[in-house]
């Protein structure tokens, strides 16, 4: 692409942005639901993923359904933090959807808790996925972390992997 295109700040940028939340916002009342947000991208968002969206960043009570929603300040947040997975800003975003426990830390519970979400979307598309023990242990080798078991947002810029 250009570098108007590439440049988050470029008005061809803030337009394509605003045009993607136009689309998702399937029933038009200027917020996004789970379910909208769901359709981000090809639609590989696990519900997982999008309930911690949802719990961890700023939302609306919708007056008559009661279900929360998002409004496009969030929603540019999330693309942001999507489209520059490895910066560190983007990390940050993330671990606080990673780190459930908000312990500062995540261990092979959370792994297996996110990646069991993965497999289940991925199965329902095609039958050969890798198990969760594998890809659990292969995310432990390339973290590197300081304690075993363990992963903290420290170790996760470190060995950047993070994005």
């Amino acid at each position: 692409g250009t570098d108007a295109e590439n440049n988050c700040f470029s008005m061809q940028s803030a337009l394509k942005v605003y045009g993607a939340y136009l689309f998702l916002d399937v029933d038009q009342n200027g917020m996004l639901s789970r379910g909208e947000l769901g359709r981000f991208g090809s639609g590989m968002l696990t519900d997982v993923f999008i309930d911690r969206v949802f719990e961890e960043y700023q939302t609306y009570r919708d007056a008559d359904t009661g279900e929360r929603e998002m409004d496009y300040k969030t929603f540019l947040d999330f693309v942001l933090a999507m489209e520059n997975k490895s910066t560190p800003q983007a990390i940050q975003y993330f671990w606080k959807l990673l780190d459930i426990h908000h312990t500062g830390c995540i261990d092979g519970f959370v792994i297996n808790y996110f990646f069991r979400a993965i497999v289940k979307l991925l199965q329902s598309k095609g039958p050969d996925i890798a198990s969760v023990d594998d890809v659990k242990d292969e995310i432990f080798d390339m973290v590197k972390s300081k304690t075993p078991g363990v992963i903290t947002l420290e170790d996760l810029i470190r060995c950047r992997q993070g994005g």
